[in-house]
């Protein structure tokens, strides 16, 4: 977990392998000495500034668990309450609520303001302000940061996400100006910034949308070959990522460009390329049903970025839920930490514990707070990078890259906590894909990962008050994979139940925290098809799949798609569905499982509609 003083460790970590200096890291935001006490654990370092810097590094804050205070957690949501009121041009309430924000935080870092700034030109852009009020705006947000260096991305700069959001904003004003080679100009030095310095899993959320103004320009402009370029860049992004932020949209635009490259050149498509537009048109025809079903909106500018959300906790519903699952008073937890009056305030919200104290206690409640991360595990910042991409490689079932990043991992690890064995025991999952164990080790070796930080004999009533990490709701959800071998639906599915329950009561209401919810709710759905409850599944498989959609997720959204296709056809003969119906949605998971090249999935579903639809794709 990345506790309020942890962040020290992997500020200097990433700073020392890294060209960024000291002074354009702070440049804006503290001093060297600030920055200094922070890397050495001497200053309490808040979320707002600890976000920015990684940002500015270039590192994923959603790779990390983050601990806040309860004052923290109110200046977020109001944020966010922001962020919503602004996105759904709420023109009248958006003013209230910035300007309260403004009072609660006018005291605070310099960062606070800079977000009103930016809010509020957003707010007047889509209102149609005129443009030089809009300028002034966002010329001084920039400012609070920047000081008098020049309003762009230069070579050698580094950025936070607001100062990438006020340069967006200031290009779509000079596209409103018309002035195209300028903002192509700057558009591609936003995309090879982003190319060069910031994370994937934080590329994916900017890129795709800068990319789609530059090939539309660039298109206009006949630059073709750069276009397709950048295009096949994002495709690849995307894919990599499980993500649709702007996939619709960039396909539909790089099948132009395919088709005019070979019309100025005279040539006939050849049989690759006219291969490769058939599946595109295939994909696009499929989102364009699936976004008309669930009512998705096309997307607009995406000018807020969710960043450090997805895992974010408050120490009372830790050290509150554990402690009442394991069965622990709070003078037996306090026994060689603290007072037991501590913990009583400490699980009231009236007291965040001091380092040596917090440390302490989440020991004794074996909580690791990671996110597929062995940081909070063996406190190794050099590691954050490698398990980052066996999560996403295992997302993308890219099995055989994620088995030989985990058999170069196992190895250099020193100290073999139960945080660390949990995360080996908890990526069995691979070497099953793989075909190296079968489904009866493969689960007992998930369900030994679960209870090395769970009770072993704890009751479902007090599994209910506890608060699960990252780790133990991915061993269930995998467990549930192997119920038709096994037999244990029944009691699996009550697990699932439960972890549900545990993120419907986090804070921002899912949110952002969707990931693992979306997960749970289509394992779920799939549990409940297995043993006939096919309504119910329907219903559980739509939830997951309108978050996933929320989310941009298109790996789970695939799989849940052919769920509830499979669940429909058992209730053709009730006369609920038809074949049509549910063969829409067979189809669409079908589309989705081609953009991510997983083949072997593409082949099951192809034989599926052969099959029982009598059709070939």
């Amino acid at each position: 977990m990345e506790r309020e003083n942890d962040y020290g460790k992997i500020i200097t970590y990433e700073q020392k392998h890294s060209s960024i200096t000291t002074h354009q890291l702070c440049e804006g935001l503290c001093s060297k000495e600030t920055l200094r006490k922070i890397k050495k654990e001497e200053r309490v370092c808040d979320k707002i500034l600890a976000d920015t810097l990684f940002q500015r590094l270039g590192i994923s804050m959603d790779k990390f668990s983050y601990l806040i205070r309860q004052e923290e957690w109110s200046e977020i949501q109001i944020r966010e309450e922001i962020v919503f009121l602004v996105d759904t041009n709420q023109k009248e309430r958006a003013k209230q609520i910035l300007e309260k924000y403004k009072l609660l935080t006018k005291e605070k870092h310099v960062l606070f303001l800079q977000f009103y700034e930016l809010a509020n030109a957003i707010l007047e852009w889509k209102n149609g302000e005129k443009i030089e009020k809009i300028q002034k705006r966002i010329q001084k947000a920039w400012y609070l940061t920047k000081k008098e260096k020049v309003f762009q991305i230069e070579q050698g700069e580094c950025y936070s996400f607001f100062e990438i959001a006020l340069i967006m904003l200031r290009i779509r004003l000079l596209e409103e100006e018309k002035k195209t080679e300028d903002i192509i100009e700057h558009y591609q030095k936003l995309l090879i910034y982003l190319e060069n310095h910031v994370s994937e899993q934080d590329r994916v959320k900017w890129y795709p949308q800068i990319a789609f103004q530059q090939i539309k320009l660039l298109r206009k402009k006949e630059r073709l070959q750069q276009a397709i370029k950048i295009a096949e860049k994002s495709l690849r992004l995307l894919k990599d990522q499980a993500s649709s932020y702007y996939l619709l949209e960039i396909l539909e635009e790089y099948k132009k460009l395919l088709k005019i490259s070979f019309l100025l050149r005279e040539e006939p498509l050849s049989s690759e390329i006219e291969i490769r537009i058939l599946d595109i048109d295939f994909i696009c025809n499929h989102l364009r049903w699936l976004y008309q079903e669930y009512k998705v909106k096309s997307p607009e500018w995406i000018w807020y970025i969710s960043f450090g959300l997805s895992e974010i906790y408050l120490c009372k519903d830790i050290i509150r839920g554990r402690r009442i699952g394991i069965g622990m008073t709070q003078e037996k937890l306090a026994e060689g930490i603290c007072d037991p009056v501590t913990i009583s305030r400490i699980e009231r919200g009236e007291n965040f514990p001091k380092r040596n104290v917090l440390l302490g206690l989440l020991e004794k409640l074996k909580w690791p707070g990671e996110n597929y991360s062995l940081t909070s595990q063996i406190g190794e910042p050099i590691y954050h990078s490698v398990t980052s991409r066996i999560s996403m490689l295992t997302h993308t079932e890219r099995l055989e890259e994620a088995e030989k990043l985990l058999t170069e991992l196992e190895p250099k690890i020193k100290e073999k906590t139960i945080f660390a064995k949990q995360y080996f025991l908890s990526m069995s999952l691979v070497k099953y894909g793989l075909g190296k164990i079968d489904e009866e080790t493969c689960f007992q070796l998930l369900n030994q990962a679960f209870y090395l930080t769970v009770p072993e004999k704890i009751t479902n009533k007090n599994l209910k008050q506890w608060h699960f990490s990252r780790t133990e709701v991915m061993c269930i959800n995998e467990m549930s994979y192997f119920c038709g071998k096994i037999g244990n639906e029944k009691e699996i599915l009550e697990l699932l139940y439960i972890i549900k329950q545990f993120y419907e009561k986090q804070p921002l209401q899912l949110r952002y925290y969707r990931a693992g919810y979306e997960l749970t709710m289509r394992n779920i759905g799939n549990l409940l098809g297995n043993i006939g409850k096919y309504e119910e599944s329907i219903q559980t498989e739509d939830s997951c799949i309108k978050l996933a959609l929320s989310l941009q997720k298109v790996g789970n959204i695939a799989t849940a798609l052919y769920d509830k296709g499979w669940d429909m056809e058992k209730l053709w003969e009730k006369k609920l569905y038809t074949r049509e119906e549910s063969l829409a949605y067979i189809k669409t998971s079908y589309a989705l499982e081609l953009f991510l090249g997983r083949n072997k999935i593409c082949n099951h579903i192809k034989k599926h509609i052969k099959e029982i639809y009598k059709e070939i794709i």
